[in-house]
Formats: C-alpha cells, sequence, structure tokens
C-alpha cells in the first residue's frame, strides 16, 4: 500500500489535478528503489485517476526499473476501506504481488485494518500517521477474493525521512 507522494496545491486546480512536487517524486523513486533492491516486484499496480498518484507511480516504475501492467481505477481515488478490499478482492487469482496507489486516510485505514496487531503498527511508527510516500508491505493470507480485516500481515515499511 503506496501513498501518494507529497503533493503541491495550487490555487485554482482541482483535488483530482494536483501535481507532486519534487519532494514528492524523491519519495516516490526513492521508493521504487527500495523495493528493487528488497526483491519486490509488483505483479499488478491499482493507481488512483488522480494525478499525484499516477504521477508517484512512473516515479517509483523509475526507481523500481520495471513496468509490470498498471490498472487505473476510479475506485482507489474518492473511497472507504470496503471499497479498497472490493478492489483487491477482484485481483487475478494468478497475480501474487499487487502495488495499490492511493491516498489517506483510506490507505492508512486499510493497513491498519488489515494487519489488526496494534503493537505491529505501533513498532513500525505508523500508528502516528502514514506520511506521504509511504509503502506498507505485507503477507497476505490467502486468495485475493478472501482479503478482509485481520488477512494481512505487516512486513516492512519502506519511507523516504527527508
Amino acid at each position: 500500500m503506496l501513498r501518494h507522494g507529497k503533493a503541491e496545491s495550487p490555487l485554482g486546480v482541482a483535488d483530482r489535478d494536483r501535481p507532486l512536487s519534487g519532494r514528492g517524486r524523491r519519495q516516490s523513486e526513492y521508493a521504487g528503489a527500495e523495493c528493487r533492491d528488497r526483491g519486490l516486484h509488483p505483479d499488478l499496480v491499482v493507481v488512483s485517476p488522480a494525478l499525484r498518484t499516477r504521477q508517484t507511480w512512473d516515479a517509483f516504475a523509475s526507481g523500481l526499473g520495471e513496468n509490470p501492467e498498471v490498472d487505473v481505477d476510479r475506485r482507489v481515488y474518492a473511497n472507504t476501506v470496503d471499497d479498497l478490499l472490493e478492489v483487491l478482492g477482484e485481483v487475478p487469482a494468478e497475480i501474487g504481488t499487487v502495488l495499490l496507489v492511493g491516498h489517506n486516510p483510506s490507505v492508512a485505514a486499510l493497513v491498519a485494518a488489515l494487519d489488526g496487531d496494534e503493537g505491529r503498527l505501533d513498532g513500525s511508527g505508523l500508528a502516528e500517521g502514514y506520511p506521504t510516500g509511504t509503502l506498507a508491505v505485507f503477507d497476505v493470507d490467502g486468495a485475493w477474493t478472501r482479503i478482509g480485516p485481520g488477512r494481512g500481515t505487516l512486513r516492512e515499511v519502506i519511507r523516504r525521512s527527508h
């Protein structure tokens, strides 16, 4: 679960059209490079249609050095945890690793719901918030069709500190 990188807030620009800042690009590219270095390779990327999430994915892909299948899904823009679980529940069985690029507060709420272990969330630093450009890596228990609260284990958190 990747929260988009830091975005600009220009006057007169609709929320959906807000671009990434330079910092947001660096955060996103860093997360992609870290995934490459750790051997984490998504088979499918599900991205919100907002400009900042699509730009986050582009910078992440640059750091990752590969371009897996990408699905831009409107349900990842304005949503609830249930909406995100529905999106993930529709992932084909043959897909092993999914990267979801979305927004707060739903990404943070999904991370908390999937793991359900407050101690693990506290230890990860995510209990205090879910900063832009942060990636939470999960092991998911069972098939995508069975994903839901408590069906994942937070494995690691990747974020650029500045």
